[in-house]
Parts: structure tokens; sequence; C-alpha cells
């Protein structure tokens, strides 16, 4: 009977040490979609920053455009004069 015994300590000690060892696995996990989660929210934020950019430099582009236009229509009468 104390074999028996002895048995069962030593398998609740293995199963108590894999619960240990599944429980850190499932707390490196959890850190890891959480570390996952906010890189894709960085991800996010830059691709609306890029895209707020982008914008901008179209707008500015497009006055730069206007405003050669401007100046060539300043600059070429006084050209053929």
């Amino acid at each position: 009977m104390a074999t028996a015994f002895r048995q069962i300590v030593i398998l609740v000690s293995t199963t108590t040490e894999a619960a240990r060892e599944i429980e850190l696995s499932t707390k490196q996990q959890t850190t890891a979609v959480e570390q996952v989660n906010i890189a894709a929210s960085n991800v996010a934020q830059a691709t609306r920053e890029t895209e707020a950019s982008a914008s901008q430099t179209l707008q500015t582009a497009s006055e730069l455009a206007n405003l050669s236009r401007d100046l060539i229509r300043l600059v070429q009468p006084q050209a053929n004069a």
C-alpha cells in the first residue's frame, strides 16, 4: 500500500509540474498576443499617418502646379515684349 501512495505522490507531483509549465506557457502566449496587438495597432496608426501625409503632399503638389501656371502666365507676356 505504501508503494501505491508513493506512486500517487509521484504522479501528483508530475501533474503539478505539468500544470505549472502549461500556466507559464499560457502566460507567455498571452504576452506575445498582447505584443502582436500593440504592433498591429502601431502599424495601423503609421498607415493612417502615411495616408494623411500623402494627401497633404498631393494638395501641396497641386498648389505648386497652380502657382507654376500662374508664374508662366506672368513671365510669358514679358518675354514676348
